[in-house]
């Protein structure tokens, strides 16, 4: 059973393509859908105009709204949109050198029951094979070093990404799930050659188990 609410309202917002969805329930059980223009430039202002539209229409202001929920949710298809027509940025990869190709040769690259298909086509690579830069820093699942890390491999990767006009870069290394410092050092170095580009830590985005 779905716990009582303590406040007056929960709110979600599901901010698609074209439309951002807003979704508002109150604790009498009413339930409200209200929709505003998405704005790809810039995902907050869709947020912003989407509550000013409730707040015309119900006389709740956003300030009220936010204050009296329980639960606010923001979901988004945009990033999903990007992985599926490959429009996001040209992105640099580095990773622990011999796991390069892992997102090449990862267990769901293949749509269910074409798995052992040859001829089912390989999927896009988000990041293409001359992009992905391997560093010697290995570290095993107890936390020892095997490998210390080489900088001047992370430095040449960099450089590599900037001759190659990379507009964003990942670092994701091996046992990170659990030992995530030997990522932290790589990104340090990225951060200082590359300060203008976004940078994404595994570790810190998303530290799961396998690939």
């Amino acid at each position: 059973m779905e716990p009582a609410m303590k406040h007056q309202y929960r709110l979600g917002i599901d901010a698609g393509g074209t439309f951002t969805d807003f979704i508002l329930a109150d604790r009498g059980g009413a339930l409200r859908i209200f929709k505003a223009l998405s704005t790809p430039q810039d995902p907050t202002l869709a947020i912003r105009n989407g509550l000013a539209v409730i707040e015309e229409e119900t006389g709740i202001g956003p300030r009220d709204l936010v204050s009296n929920a329980d639960l606010c949710i923001n979901g988004t298809t945009v990033g999903l949109n990007a992985l599926i027509t490959h429009t996001g940025a040209r992105t640099g990869l580095i990773a622990t050198k011999g796991h390069e190709d892992s997102i090449e040769i990862r267990l769901g690259h293949k749509e269910d029951g074409y798995r052992y298909d040859p001829d089912y086509p390989p999927a896009t690579m988000l990041v293409p094979r001359y992009l992905r830069r391997g560093i010697s820093e290995r570290v095993i699942s107890t936390g020892a070093v095997h490998t210390p890390l080489d900088e001047e491999e992370v430095r040449e990767a960099c450089r590599h990404f900037l001759r190659e006009g990379v507009e964003s870069v990942a670092i994701s290394v091996v046992w990170s799930v659990l030992h995530p410092d030997p990522e932290l050092r790589p990104a340090a170095i990225a951060r200082e050659m590359m300060p203008d580009l976004p940078l994404t830590v595994g570790s810190q985005l998303c530290p799961q188990v396998r690939e």
